[in-house]
């Protein structure tokens, strides 16, 4: 068969993700269904950066989908449908709300696809799909093949790799809880390192929820990771400032940033959020210790939940600047449908009506939040995007300066941080409504 598998546009233009317009994701998850594809010509396409190839005839075509991009996956659907192609959608939002997705297309993974794809493509070449397709168990990781690199337009010199699924954390605004994916799984140290030797590129990013969540695991990995002479970037948890043998591993394995969840400076919203394992009062230590250890600090902040006032951009800029971050990624409190925050919302009539999905990305107010307006909430964002940014680019030359080795081994990623570091986020830009 002819296969195309589609990760559809996911960030604007201009908007808040100033980075990924200087650099390119690929879309593993799309890789590793073409790796179990055997015997059949796969497409792989990615949205952002390719276009859609609607004159061409394909079999089958998979799409992964999230809430934010629904709405315009049930238009490419609807599209190739016309053309006589089947379609099967995956990921996030066919595993939450499956029904809803089956109005759309012929069929729907609920859950992870390692287990069941080649059954659905067995069913497809038979002209049998079945409604839904969900395995019985989660996905070892040592089961999880290496995707087709080939296939997903990676650059020569950035790509990721995953080590690590799941997460053992069950914070409130986040969708992973209500997957079937949730629990934490980790892949053999020795497979991962393998993975890695069999990448040209020098820079790496672990997609990773949260590959701490086994402190031991993360030890030996990096430990196996740093004979590979690789710089890498990961997600951490804040609670990573506490354990210097772990980031002295960390640092000594090549990671350059760490990508910290400290969502908010409010105590109160960190106890509304479920977040406890975050302590305010070590966020200062903890960024200290990454530049100690030549490692960026990116921030990420959450605005929005019950016990936050209009007060709360102030006081997270002065904050912010006060622990001396390198960058800031600031999100909305996002209720996904089909998750208990949005149900919860949804029975204290707090959703605006008529939200499109494209608004359920993180950058827009869908509900009304306790203390100020949507509208307040909106402004107040790109109000502390706007001061952080300035902030940032002040501190440009420094940051530079704190980690000259790692830029100059790597000019392509001093290019990607000064470009994006040099742009202001544009938090609630739409992307075209079309494909």
């Amino acid at each position: 068969m002819k296969i195309l598998l589609v990760k559809p546009r996911w960030f604007v233009h201009g908007g808040q993700y100033r980075f990924l317009e200087n650099i390119r994701f690929p879309a593993l998850s799309l890789g590793i269904l073409a790796a179990l594809s055997d015997g059949h010509d796969v497409t792989v396409i990615d949205g952002d950066w390719d276009p859609i190839p609607f004159d061409r005839r394909f079999d089958l075509v998979g799409i992964t989908t999230t809430t934010f991009t629904s709405q315009r996956v049930y238009r490419i659907a609807a599209e190739f449908k016309r053309r006589g192609a089947r379609v099967v959608l995956g990921g996030v939002h066919p595993s939450i709300l499956p029904s809803e997705c089956l109005e759309h297309v012929d069929s729907v993974v609920v859950g992870e696809a390692e287990y069941v794809w080649k059954d659905l493509l067995a069913d497809a070449e038979k002209n049998s799909l079945k409604p839904t397709y969900a395995a019985s168990r989660p996905t070892d990781m040592n089961d999880v093949p290496f995707p087709r690199r080939d296939l997903l337009g990676e650059l020569s010199w950035f790509t990721c790799l995953q080590a690590t699924r799941g997460c053992p954390n069950t914070c409130r605004y986040c969708y992973l809880p209500s997957t079937p994916w949730s629990a934490f799984r980790k892949r053999s140290v020795e497979l991962v390192a393998e993975e890695i030797r069999s990448m040209p590129q020098n820079l790496l990013f672990f997609v990773d929820d949260n590959l701490f969540a086994d402190r031991d695991y993360a030890l030996s990995l990096f430990k196996a990771v740093a004979p590979l002479k690789k710089n890498w970037s990961i997600q951490a948890p804040t609670t990573i400032g506490d354990d210097i043998e772990l980031l002295d591993a960390a640092a000594d394995a090549g990671c350059f940033n760490m990508q910290i969840g400290f969502q908010s400076f409010n105590k109160k919203s960190l106890e509304w959020a479920s977040v406890g394992h975050n302590r305010v009062e070590k966020y200062k230590t903890l960024v200290s210790r990454l530049h100690d250890r030549k490692i960026l600090a990116t921030a990420f902040f959450m605005f929005g939940f019950d016990s936050d006032g209009p007060d709360i951009f102030d006081t997270t800029v002065e904050m912010a600047r006060m622990i001396d971050i390198d960058d800031a990624n600031c999100y909305i409190l996002t209720p996904y449908p089909g998750t208990e925050l949005y149900a919860r919302f949804m029975k204290e009539d707090r959703l605006l009506p008529g939200a499109e999905r494209s608004r359920f990305g993180w950058a827009h107010a869908v509900f009304r939040p306790q203390n100020m307006s949507p509208e307040e909430l909106e402004k107040g964002v790109q109000s502390a995007y706007d001061r952080l940014y300035a902030g940032t680019r002040r501190k440009l030359p420094r940051t530079f300066l704190r980690s000259l080795g790692l830029f100059l081994r790597n000019p392509r990623l001093a290019a990607v941080l000064f470009r994006g570091a040099s742009r202001r986020a544009h938090v609630a830009d739409l992307p075209p409504d079309d494909y």
